[in-house]
């Protein structure tokens, strides 16, 4: 019998929701270990909060199908459930079993210990940010815009155009590497891997899913 999951993504603002940055990248990480373990995605939910903020409906409708399903949790990192070590604590107490593919070994048992140290990261990039705002000021940077929303707009067509430029570059690599005889979509990521091609986002590596969305 296959493993169920169930997975969560989640990004901490609406620019990284509207054009993709983020989830893209957390949906390959969870779907390449849900094939690497052989399992069944019963569902997938995500939503833009702050890792600060535990008030989510989406995250409790993952919970609840897990609950109903006895189903694996399953987030790309720890950080993406939460930064907030009792929130975190809370779900060491609860019904769910839950699994991070960055870090495979933190369980239940062992999820206290990480949950201070995601908690210590959301301090330090707050303070981070509130440092890096008061130097610009002191620039004489202005911050904030006028237009928001057009801002927005243009990096998504930004986003967007980048997309479409990498997959036309990798596109001519597939179709080399189908011909060589190679048609699965693990065999590609497998030799898109070996001939060193990254992924568009943070130089990753390859899965059958980044392969599928490329070739679509």
């Amino acid at each position: 019998m296959k493993t169920k999951f169930v997975s969560y993504y989640r990004v901490s603002t609406k620019m990284q929701s509207l054009d993709g940055l983020g989830i893209a990248a957390q949906k390959d990480a969870v779907l390449g270990y849900v094939e690497k373990q052989n399992g069944e995605m019963l569902g997938q939910f995500s939503e833009v909060e702050s890792g600060a903020k535990n008030d989510r409906p989406q995250l409790t409708a993952a919970l609840a199908l897990c609950k109903k399903t006895k189903a694996i949790l399953l987030v790309a990192r720890l950080d993406r459930l939460s930064r907030d070590a009792a929130f975190l604590i809370s779900l060491q107490k609860s019904e769910v079993t839950f699994c991070c593919v960055d870090t495979p070994e933190c369980d239940k048992f062992t999820v206290s210990l990480f949950a201070i140290l995601a908690q210590r990261e959301r301090e330090l990039i707050g303070q981070r940010t509130r440092l890096a705002l008061q130097a610009a000021k002191k620039r004489g940077v202005v911050l904030g815009t006028k237009t928001p929303d057009r801002q927005v707009r243009l990096m998504c067509a930004a986003s967007t155009q980048a997309k479409e430029e990498f997959q036309e570059k990798v596109r001519p690599i597939v179709r080399e590497i189908q011909n060589a005889g190679c048609t699965t979509l693990q065999e590609i990521a497998n030799c898109l891997n070996a001939r060193g091609v990254s992924t568009r986002r943070n130089g990753g590596k390859w899965h059958p899913a980044t392969v599928k969305r490329v070739m679509a």
